[in-house]
């Protein structure tokens, strides 16, 4: 492995303060609802949750009930939910448009930690973490948009964690979108 460009896998661990982190994102999930864990490592979503549906995808297998898929495969769940949740992983997607694409075609709604360059601007402390892409905030936010997601949260937890709140909007204005996006996808043969 010597001189060999590490990656997130290689470096893998836990640190129990993430729960926290977890915990304080889990808020904004509503009560009842198929929740997507992206990233789900070891789960601690899934205790914080008790009444809604728990959907663990991750990497590699964590219990019975992971979906595996590697992201950077383009291999994502063929499976929907009210809320996708990403917390720790979003900075180790290399195509994150792909994957913010993804996330919008199976949920009406994403939570999402995110360690944005604004915060984090050191290139060597992003590399030395493994982390693949240098998103600003505007920029993130602006990928979700794209995707038909608006922001409902935008707030801090800590110095670096940022924690945003995606969701499709209802109504009629947004029934417009979907038809000339959809419009707009046939005449470029997307």
């Amino acid at each position: 492995m010597e001189g060999a460009k590490k990656e997130w896998k290689d470096i893998e661990y836990f640190d129990d303060s993430w729960k926290e982190r977890i915990r304080f994102m889990s808020k904004y999930i509503p009560h009842s609802k198929s929740v997507m864990d992206i990233g789900c490592g070891r789960m601690w979503l899934r205790e914080m949750i008790p009444t809604s549906i728990y959907i663990p995808v991750d990497y590699k297998k964590r219990d019975n009930n992971t979906i595996i898929c590697d992201l950077n495969k383009y291999e994502f769940p063929n499976q929907t939910a009210d809320v996708i949740f990403i917390s720790g992983c979003l900075e180790y997607v290399k195509d994150y448009e792909w994957f913010i694409t993804e996330i919008s075609k199976h949920s009406q709604k994403c939570i999402v930690s995110y360690c944005a360059f604004d915060d984090e601007c050191d290139i060597a402390v992003r590399k030395s973490r493994t982390w693949v892409n240098n998103l600003t905030k505007k920029e993130l936010i602006k990928e979700f948009s794209k995707n038909g997601m608006e922001t409902i949260v935008k707030t801090k937890f800590d110095r670096v964690n940022n924690v945003f709140v995606f969701k499709k909007p209802k109504g009629f204005f947004y029934k417009i979108y979907l038809y000339i996006k959809n419009k707009i996808n046939i005449f470029l043969g997307i």
